[in-house]
């Protein structure tokens, strides 16, 4: 899993790329999504740009206000992919969001006419360039194989399975898989 250097702004946490898809690491840039120690990795425009740079976006540059709208994207992209992962259908509203999100994502995506590969054109605004990130969220959720899909059940992020077995249960087993064997055997041991 790799680490990246990501200013933790006073967390005592790392954030590593567990996702396996662009958009469930998007997703992932906040630790502990529905508890009260929640972390936001994207918190600094400098942070957005250094994860950018990580996942092979070229973001030439960022600012603190650019954050809002990219907090908002990523919070339409969990609301559309956490439900499918969890084997349930999102809301309408949900899909509404990232239909309006594909929108602008596939104005900036044109086939290369020398190499035949998806490039991206015309960026100018911070959302132009998270178009990639916004085309793989609606692969994700239209591709309808989803028994790869998971999320951790002790930090909620989400990941896809690349294992050959297909049995991953942990966003990293270093981190939450081995806090998890912990408290078995600390519990083990008391009961």
């Amino acid at each position: 899993m790799d680490e990246i250097d990501l200013d933790p702004q006073g967390y005592t946490g790392t954030y590593k790329l567990v996702g396996g898809r662009l958009a469930l690491d998007f997703i992932n840039t906040t630790s502990w999504p529905y508890e009260e120690r929640r972390h936001d990795w994207l918190s600094t425009g400098e942070n957005l740009v250094k994860w950018c740079r990580a996942v092979g976006i070229t973001l030439p540059g960022a600012s603190d206000e650019d954050l809002p709208r990219i907090h908002r994207l990523r919070h339409d992209l969990d609301r559309v992919a956490r439900p499918v992962i969890e084997d349930a259908l999102p809301t309408e509203e949900a899909v509404a969001a990232l239909n309006r999100h594909l929108d602008w994502a596939f104005r900036h995506r044109r086939l290369s006419e020398t190499t035949l590969e998806w490039v991206w054109t015309s960026q100018r605004d911070v959302l132009d360039y998270m178009a990639p990130v916004v085309i793989d969220a609606a692969e994700i959720v239209a591709r309808g194989h989803h028994e790869r899909l998971g999320s951790c059940p002790s930090c909620a992020w989400l990941f896809e399975d690349h294992s050959r077995n297909g049995q991953r249960r942990w966003c990293d087993m270093a981190d939450c898989g081995s806090r998890a064997k912990s408290r078995r055997y600390y519990h083990r041991r008391l009961g």
